[in-house]
């Protein structure tokens, strides 16, 4: 099937109407925080999206590159816009868990399943400018470790 046609991108590229509207308190914040500018802030909203759609569709554990999980933690970090937009998509909201040594190790497989899917379901590759092997997709553990501290604000 077409993703394109698929219920759910359809909501999520109705967040896209209007110049981005929905996502604009986020984009303001990758500006602020991050120091992105609009055109890369837009690139990378882009690529979360996609990011949303496989989490929901791939039908296995997702991990996203360094950028991508940079803006689903300043998202996160306001919540309200977060659930206000995406509440409705998506089923399975995030819950604090223990995470045990072994799920680690299995992080590079399902990074590898994660770029798999998305060049099967989107027909092409990711842009590797922000997929791209930097730090994240090569070390797991590390992309864990830092979306933690971000999320706690201490990163």
């Amino acid at each position: 099937m077409d993703y394109r046609l698929d219920p759910l991108w359809l909501k999520l590229n109705l967040m896209n109407a209007d110049g981005l509207q929905a996502f604009a308190p986020l984009m303001e914040m990758m500006r602020k925080q991050m120091g992105q500018n609009a055109e890369t802030a837009q690139r990378v909203i882009e690529e979360y999206r996609k990011f949303l759609f496989l989490a929901m569709r791939a039908g296995h554990h997702v991990i996203p590159p360094g950028p991508v999980n940079d803006v689903w933690m300043l998202h996160l970090q306001n919540a309200q816009n977060y659930w206000e937009n995406l509440g409705s998509m998506i089923a399975e909201r995030p819950e604090a868990q223990s995470v045990e040594v072994k799920q680690f190790a299995s992080m590079a497989d399902a990074w590898k399943a994660t770029l798999e899917s998305y060049e099967k379901i989107f027909g092409m590759k990711p842009p590797m400018d922000i997929w791209g092997q930097g730090p994240a997709a090569e070390n797991p553990w590390m992309q864990a470790i830092n979306g933690w501290k971000k999320m706690f604000g201490l990163g």
